[in-house]
């Protein structure tokens, strides 16, 4: 399997059936609503870097993220790797203390979401396979697997193996 250097998280209120997300500043998804998240530092766990990524992004200090698996990412018939997915979620209390839209840092503007605007079909302010994996992620094991495949910047493919790639 291909090596996954990077993380991605996602902060949800199930109370208000919203979730955290930042509009990026710069490529990759440039202008588009992800998760937060990054780049994994040398001897760093996936999940002491999610931890890390979403202080130095957003303030907030999470320590309930849940691994929900690793997405893989196909551009133009070659693997590029992939990330590590967690989801974390907060009481409508946690929320209440983190008003947004905010700058928190360079990355871009954060802003909670609500589920049913990040999932609308006339919504193309979101990442395409981040709209797509919202179906699954929030309930998905350790051991799943999304696939994402693109060509010519567009999503062709997206695949998800709740029990891992080979098994299902």
């Amino acid at each position: 399997m291909v090596y996954q250097k990077y993380t991605l998280g996602f902060i949800r209120c199930p109370e208000t059936n919203q979730v955290l997300l930042l509009n990026r500043e710069k490529s990759p998804w440039m202008g588009r609503w992800n998760g937060v998240g990054g780049k994994l530092d040398a001897d760093e766990t996936p999940l002491s870097c999610i931890v890390r990524e979403t202080f130095e992004e957003t303030g907030l200090k999470i320590d309930s993220y849940i691994d929900r698996g690793v997405m893989l990412w196909n551009v133009d018939g070659e693997d590029r790797g992939g990330v590590h997915l967690f989801t974390a979620d907060i009481s409508q209390q946690q929320l209440e203390k983190y008003p947004t839209p905010i700058r928190y840092c360079h990355e871009g503007v954060l802003d909670w979401k609500h589920l049913d605007w990040v999932l609308h079909e006339e919504n193309t302010g979101v990442v395409d396979n981040i709209k797509i994996m919202f179906q699954n992620v929030f309930g998905a094991s350790s051991k799943a697997v999304f696939t994402s495949k693109y060509s010519d910047k567009v999503l062709i493919s997206f695949v998800y193996y709740p029990q891992g790639l080979g098994t299902n």
